[in-house]
């Protein structure tokens, strides 16, 4: 029973006494105090309970203004943005994330001219007015990427360099829950190498290897699985099936394909842990143009110019492999690689197995085979160690940021770049004054030697300006005849190229 029940009935039953006894003495009498008291008392009992009412009132008013400020406090944490290098905003008892990305790389350099003299226009298949100074916008990357219920994972990146638009990382994966496996559908590098697999941002020189260029390592469309190490990020195994780049307009099965695997293992060890990996691919080429060519630029994209080029060669495909070696230890890194290719090739007394597939390019009496890889090397001047994770490098934090008054992050970096676009096949002598490439016994795509130093200054985690400079040793390929008109045979011909090149990048 409440308080103020027991109070009223009290304080009736007082009144109700009082007046009673004060009737049974004088019925006739005039009224005394006894009826002033009682109905006093009548009074506050009302007066209490209204006062009573008026607190729960208060008390519910109060609850539900608490529980509206508490909503809107939920409300606007969902709604505030977290800062990831951009703004991210998240749901997590719903599972939804966004965030926007991008990011933005402008080179300036200079790529020298192999005999020292600049000459007018295209001279020997070397267009000179394309090398010296020249500046560009190499990657303007926008996108997004996020989250949604259930464990589903999107990215979406289009690069708008150079006037057009590419597509980049365009994929949707799945996290299968209390598992190491995922599963990526859409367009993203095929399983190759650690230079492909890690991002051209976070990379210790402007360019991945030259093998990667040469040997056509670019984005498709397809499928892959990946077991990961999500706990410890001890070991990686991804393996795919890809169709065709995802701009590409062919339709049907007249596209090429491309089955890949890559594997890794990253023990630890006292300061640090090594890297080791393996990857294989086996391609087949579009059906409308059974041939592939194979070549690279000079250490930087600040020229659309090759020295090292075998020209198309005819061909249903080809079959690479590679090993990965690396690992840090604090403040120093190291990583190298090697890879090997096998063209399936188109030699002049082979017909084709499909009467409407169209065969390019030159016909060799074998199948060549080309190789590559690098070696380097690298040192944090100011104490951090470069990021790793999943099995690829990763961004690395910057101690102390220079907004904060430290210096950044300050990295020296020296690298070994080996190509070798040529192979003696079928077993005949090269005889002099063959035009470069045309000769079924040899390919001539020349081998590249390059020497490169790189320094890079990260003043905070998202910003990155550097410096390489680079020399190249060219022995043949299709330019040495040009260059070197009196020396040997094509293929032993050899010249030198310097680079340099500056880059600033910002992440976000």
């Amino acid at each position: 029973m409440k308080r103020t029940t027991i109070v009223r009935a009290l304080l009736a039953s007082g009144a109700l006494f009082i007046s009673t006894g004060a009737l049974a003495q004088d019925a006739e009498s005039q009224p005394d105090a006894s009826d002033t008291t009682a109905n006093a008392a009548i009074s506050e009992a009302h007066d209490l309970d209204d006062a009573q009412a008026k607190i729960e009132l208060l008390q519910a008013q109060v609850e539900a203004l608490q529980e509206s400020i508490a909503q809107i406090q939920a409300n606007q944490a969902k709604a505030t943005p977290s800062w990831k290098g951009a703004p991210e905003l998240a749901d997590k008892d719903a599972g939804f994330t966004f965030k926007p990305k991008g990011f933005m790389q402008f080179d300036a350099g200079y790529v020298g001219f192999p005999d020292g003299e600049e000459r007018p226009g295209t001279i020997g298949g070397l267009n000179y007015n394309n090398l010296g100074w020249s500046t560009r916008a190499r990657r303007l990357v926008f996108g997004a990427e996020g989250s949604l219920p259930g464990g589903f994972k999107y990215k979406a990146e289009f690069n708008f360099a150079q006037g057009k638009v590419d597509y980049e990382d365009i994929t949707l994966s799945y996290d299968f829950k209390d598992s190491p496996l995922t599963v990526t559908v859409g367009n993203f590098y095929p399983y190759s190498s650690l230079e492909t697999v890690t991002s051209s941002r976070l990379g210790s020189m402007l360019e991945r290897a030259s093998f990667t260029d040469a040997f056509n390592y670019e984005r498709r469309l397809g499928i892959g699985l990946s077991l990961g190490d999500k706990t410890a990020d001890r070991y990686t195994l991804s393996g795919g099936v890809f169709s065709t780049k995802v701009n590409e307009d062919t339709f049907g099965n007249r596209t090429g394909w491309e089955v890949g695997a890559r594997g890794t293992f990253t023990p630890k060890i006292a300061d640090g842990f090594i890297h080791l990996g393996a990857s294989a691919h086996y391609r087949k080429n579009n059906r409308d143009a059974q041939g592939q060519q194979y070549r690279s630029r000079p250490l930087t994209q600040v020229t659309d110019q090759r020295f090292v080029d075998t020209g198309t060669v005819a061909s249903d495909g080809d079959i690479a492999v590679g090993l990965e070696l690396g690992g840090v230890m604090k403040s120093l890194h190291f990583a190298a690689e090697a890879q090997k290719l096998w063209v399936r090739g188109y030699d002049p007394s082979k017909v084709l197995t499909e009467p409407n597939d169209i065969i390019t390019g030159n016909r060799y009496n074998d199948d060549p085979s080309f190789e590559g890889g690098y070696a380097e090397v690298g040192y944090y001047l100011t104490g951090e160690s470069r990021g790793y994770k999943g099995g690829k490098w990763d961004r690395t934090k910057v101690l102390k940021p220079f907004d904060q008054g430290g210096w950044g992050a300050i990295q020296l970096n020296a690298r070994l770049d080996y190509l070798n676009l040529t192979d003696k096949v079928g077993g005949t002598p090269v005889t002099a004054g063959f035009p470069s490439g045309s000769s079924t016994a040899f390919v001539n795509g020349g081998k590249q030697l390059g020497y490169q130093l790189s320094v890079i200054w990260n003043p905070m985690d998202y910003l990155r300006f550097m410096a390489q400079y680079g020399h190249v040793d060219v022995t043949g390929g299709p330019r040495a005849a040009t260059v070197d008109p009196d020396g040997p045979l094509d293929a032993r011909r050899k010249y030198g190229v310097n680079t340099a090149a500056v880059r600033a990048q910002l992440e976000f």
